[in-house]
């Protein structure tokens, strides 16, 4: 399978199959309660998530863009609101409503703290995000696409973090060598959110 990065002029397409895949996602049915204005608010969601990590990140796809994973580096994997205002999330509040921005930003908060606390002053690689297309699930191609970013970890001797809010995801990623380090509840909703860190492997030497 050829990998590629994302190129900035298919990010719409990329954001069309982002959110494909996480359409049923518990954090974006949470943020996006009516199913009918999830089919555009979430697309446009993703859109300037995409933006924010081709700014600071890495986002690699392949061809068809039916695959998409995106990272964020070390030193760099918190976004800050000035950098998400200056990648479009500025007109969030218009887009979702006040009331649905506000329990968006409740959660974000949430998140981030958790990351911050779990890693503290570690140095790692950040798995923001792996989707891949449902007409395409099961082919293997999004392992393919993670061995692309745990073999860049790999060579820097970085850990890699994600934090999922489906428990299904759990065992896949323990599948690639991730490990649960926690598993948190949100304070004020009935979100979870399982926390995992894959170590780096030893490289032989030449």
């Amino acid at each position: 399978m050829e990998i590629i990065k994302l190129d900035p002029k298919n990010k719409k397409k990329a954001a069309a199959v982002v959110a494909s895949a996480f359409f049923n996602y518990p954090m974006f049915t949470f943020y996006f309660p009516d199913e009918k204005r999830r089919l555009w608010e979430l697309p446009w969601y993703m859109e300037q998530t995409l933006k924010c990590a081709l700014s600071y990140g890495e986002v690699y796809t392949n061809p068809d863009c039916s695959v998409v994973i995106f990272t964020l580096p070390p030193g760099h994997t918190k976004i800050s609101q000035w950098e998400y205002m200056q990648h479009g999330f500025l007109l969030t509040p218009m887009v979702l409503g006040l009331k649905d921005f506000s329990r968006s930003q409740e959660c974000e908060a949430f998140v981030g703290e958790t990351h911050e606390r779990l890693m503290k002053d570690r140095l790692h690689y950040y798995l923001w995000g792996l989707t891949v297309d449902p007409k395409v699930k099961g082919t293997g191609i999004g392992s393919a696409l993670l061995k692309k970013v745990l073999d860049i970890a790999d060579s820097a001797s970085m850990p890699v973090y994600l934090e999922t809010h489906d428990e299904k995801n759990v065992p896949y990623y323990e599948n690639k060598g991730f490990k649960l380090i926690s598993t948190e509840k949100f304070p004020h909703n009935d979100l979870e959110l399982w926390c995992m860190v894959r170590e780096p492997l030893l490289l032989e030497s030449a």
